[in-house]
Formats: C-alpha cells, sequence, structure tokens
C-alpha cells in the first residue's frame, strides 16, 4: 500500500496526472490493491481499497474503487501485470487524438523501450475500454486511450512508472520534433 502511496504522489509531481485524474493497482494474489474513485494520487493515505480480480458480481467496494476497476481487472486477466498505473499526461493525450491506431517514437530510448505506442478506445470505464486496452497490454508494456490516457503494466509499481513516464516522454518529444518540421 506504501508504494502505491509513494508512487501516486510521483505521478502527479512529475505531471503525469493532475492530483484527481488517474488511478493505481497493484496485484495481491487474486485481489488487487486499487485506488478509491476520486481521490488524489498524491494524497492516498486511507484511499486505496482491497477487491478481487475475479469478480462474478460487483463487491461493496467495487462501489468506493477506481471508476476504472474493470478496466485494472482485464488486464491483470490478460497480462503479467502485478502492478497497473494509470495516468493523463498532456503530450500523451495529444498524440493519442493526432494519430489513429499508433504512436511511432522519433527518440533512441523510446523506441528501445517502448516500439510502438498502440493507441485503443473506449469510454472510461467502458467493457469497450476493459477489451482493448487489455488487448493492446498483452504485447505491448503501454497504451494510450484516444483522447483520455495512459496505462502503463510493470512486474513492479517502479517499472510501471518508468514505462508510465516513458510514453509521455516519447509523445513530448515526438510532439515538439514534428512540430519544428511543420516551421
Amino acid at each position: 500500500m506504501q508504494e502505491l502511496i509513494k508512487y501516486g504522489k510521483k505521478i502527479v509531481t512529475a505531471g503525469l496526472a493532475h492530483s484527481h485524474f488517474g488511478n493505481v493497482s497493484k496485484r495481491v494474489g487474486d485481489q488487487m490493491l486499487i485506488s478509491t474513485t476520486g481521490s488524489m494520487l498524491d494524497e492516498l493515505d486511507g484511499q486505496i481499497v482491497t477487491v478481487p480480480i475475479d469478480s462474478a458480481s460487483p463487491d461493496e467496494l467495487d462501489v468506493i474503487a477506481s471508476t476504472e476497476v474493470n478496466v485494472h481487472r482485464a488486464i491483470y486477466k490478460a497480462t503479467s501485470a502485478l502492478a497497473i498505473l494509470h495516468g493523463h499526461s498532456k503530450y500523451a493525450v495529444v498524440e493519442s487524438l493526432l494519430h489513429e491506431s499508433q504512436i511511432v517514437p522519433e527518440d533512441s530510448e523510446s523506441i528501445y523501450f517502448l516500439h510502438e505506442i498502440p493507441v485503443v478506445t473506449g469510454g472510461i470505464g467502458s467493457e469497450e475500454l476493459a477489451r482493448n486496452a487489455a488487448s493492446a497490454l498483452r504485447d505491448h508494456k503501454g497504451t494510450i486511450v484516444r483522447g483520455h490516457g495512459t496505462f502503463a503494466r510493470g512486474a513492479t509499481v517502479d517499472e510501471a512508472f518508468v514505462i508510465l513516464s516513458s510514453i509521455e516522454h516519447a509523445c513530448m518529444v515526438k510532439y515538439l520534433l514534428d512540430t519544428a518540421r511543420k516551421s
């Protein structure tokens, strides 16, 4: 739990989400720790609940868990992820609106770590988003939801944070480079 609190603060400090946007989770066996809906990522103390990953019917804690709880569940079921971070970084959102299905990074580090970044669709917390994000994250460590934000998975919370940060870096470099090319 302390790890999610620490990285919630890091996400906000790094500008990867505004305080009230985004969510964090960590898999623990057949359950996940997840931030509550509407909680501030930089003030998560007392704002993390435990819910089952395999949920046949909504649990009472699902009501207060993040509105993206079903997206996290789908990702955990479809991948080897042990941590998922969801942010709303500026350049990633802009690039997702400029590119239909994927973003190909321009800088060498981003190409090395991310290869290409899939862009998926789906409304906030929708089954479509859960299905599309989980599918994209089978073969990639990060994805961007068109006009919405990023999801990153990792074997650790730290790894997911590196991916979340790398996506924003790749999108910033691409946006700035594309802008410079047009000048």
